[in-house]
């Protein structure tokens, strides 16, 4: 089984979108908290070179998640790496999304 590239990237731009628009503020908010993910407002720094504009765990939703892992789980193909590049992240990033999930506290 081999994965719908296309349909995975619009199921992750759609899961970020939610997610996004539950956010503290905006991408880019000149009143933002500086070292602050924009999602759950704990402490967070962006590394040199990063895409993200917060946590890896805060920037889509455990429904999301759970898709990964059953994706995963499913095919010997699908890989972190085919997902990582499907929708555009880093293999790190997918791989944080397919840990058990917690609820932080």
């Amino acid at each position: 089984m081999s994965i719908d590239v296309t349909a995975l990237r619009d199921e992750f731009r759609y899961a970020n979108m939610t997610v996004s628009q539950r956010a503290l503020w905006c991408k880019g908010y000149p009143g933002a908290e500086p070292n602050t993910c924009r999602y759950c407002g704990k402490h967070w720094r962006q590394w040199a070179g990063s895409k993200l504009d917060g946590h890896a765990a805060c920037i889509v939703p455990d429904d999301f998640k759970k898709r990964l892992i059953a994706l995963l789980r499913s095919s010997p193909e699908v890989t972190y790496g085919t997902i990582a590049d499907a929708i555009g992240v880093t293999i790190a990033v997918v791989r944080s999304w397919t840990f058990p999930i917690r609820n932080p506290s």
